[in-house]
């Protein structure tokens, strides 16, 4: 059973690049400092359901998050856990013809206490979730030459 989201917002790019290098560059954690607001990415171990990881962002504050899912070259979840409440990311890696691939990432907030966030995530993600896969996109285009 899904649990339905309060909020969601979703956003697709087109990429240069294959989606299974796509998937690889998404997936390598170290590739998060390329970010210009991580400082750092802790994990404790290897990029996988159940991986627990820390994001430091520049300026101060952390992020706590888990990888739920990962089908290898197609899907990555990842949920930051907060009160009552969970942030959800889900990363798809679609190929296309000719050896390019589109991008999507929805991010949705669903739980029990959902409502106490949607302000501070909207603004968050409302206007920034297209820019945000765009310079993904981006540095894993240049990753790729």
């Amino acid at each position: 059973m899904t649990e339905s989201s309060l909020w969601a917002k979703e956003e697709s790019v087109e990429a240069r690049a294959e989606a299974a290098f796509a998937f690889r560059y998404w997936t390598d954690v170290a590739n998060m400092a390329a970010d210009p607001g991580i400082e750092r990415v802790e994990t404790d171990g290897p990029y996988r359901p159940g991986m627990r990881a820390t994001t430091h962002l520049k300026g101060g504050g952390t992020t706590e998050w888990v990888v739920t899912t990962v089908e290898p070259e197609r899907r990555v979840v990842i949920e930051m856990p907060l009160p009552d409440a969970c942030l959800r990311f889900e990363i798809r890696f679609e190929p296309r013809t000719g050896g390019s691939s589109v991008l999507t990432q929805r991010v949705s907030l669903l739980g029990p206490n959902a409502a106490a966030y949607l302000e501070q995530v909207e603004a968050g993600f409302g206007a920034t979730l297209r820019d945000g896969m765009r310079a993904v996109r981006d540095r894993i285009d240049a990753a790729v030459r």
